[in-house]
């Protein structure tokens, strides 16, 4: 990519010339305490999004041996007559919960976005009404 001109760096940072990045050392205080914020905000939505895989991931296969434990006895075998009414009588509900949550969470979802939107309309809002520096 020789052939490309350099490209003009957005931020009034001084860049370090070993690295090619901004030198942290040369922002002002008000610009480090948002790039430290922004650090924070992005370190947290990381150790977020991987905790609550592995909680759902947990949640996921307890919730799945709560569900077809009432197939097993108290051993963790499976009844020798176990009528079959009884299983399919089971995956209905199972089924029919399902459903269920997910109408809950779809209604769930539908709030959030109308809540973000008057939420993004404020902030804007707040914006155009602040005077500026």
């Amino acid at each position: 990519m020789p052939d490309q001109p350099e490209r003009q760096r957005l931020s009034p940072a001084a860049e370090n010339p070993e690295t090619g990045r901004p030198d942290a050392a040369t922002l002002n205080e008000h610009q480090q305490a948002l790039r430290r914020a922004m650090m924070d905000a992005f370190s947290a939505k990381k150790a977020r999004r991987f905790i609550e895989r592995h909680v759902n991931h947990i949640n996921i296969n307890r919730d799945l041996a709560e569900g077809i434990k009432f197939l097993f006895d108290e051993k963790g075998r499976p009844p020798e007559n176990m009528p079959l009414e009884d299983i399919i009588d089971e995956r209905r509900k199972l089924e029919y919960q399902l459903k269920w949550f997910e109408g809950i969470v779809l209604e769930l979802n539908n709030r959030l976005v109308k809540v973000r939107e008057m939420e993004d309309y404020a902030l804007e809002m707040l914006s155009r009404a602040a005077p500026e520096d």
